[in-house]
């Protein structure tokens, strides 16, 4: 297990498994998404792939801004559908 303020592998695994299910994406693309992110902002893409686990947790910080700037839209949007009423 990772030590906390550390990133591992499988924050990786997360991140990717959030952006492909929010965007019904192939795990490559959510990949490249990512790294697309990580490059923009030049952070690695360990520490972006956590700070969106963060945001989708709803537990990020001011170091999420980079991750919260990407996919917090996204993020909000698949929350309020989910929290919709059925009609």
């Amino acid at each position: 297990m990772a030590q906390p303020g550390t990133v591992s592998r499988r924050d990786l695994d997360v991140a990717i498994g959030i952006l492909v299910g929010l965007r019904g994406c192939s795990e490559r693309e959510a990949f490249d998404e990512l790294v697309g992110v990580a490059h923009r902002s030049g952070q690695g893409a360990f520490n972006v792939a956590r700070s969106l686990a963060a945001v989708a947790a709803g537990s990020s910080s001011s170091d999420d801004s980079e991750a919260f700037s990407a996919w917090g839209d996204l993020i909000r949007r698949a929350r309020d559908a989910r929290l919709a009423p059925a009609s």
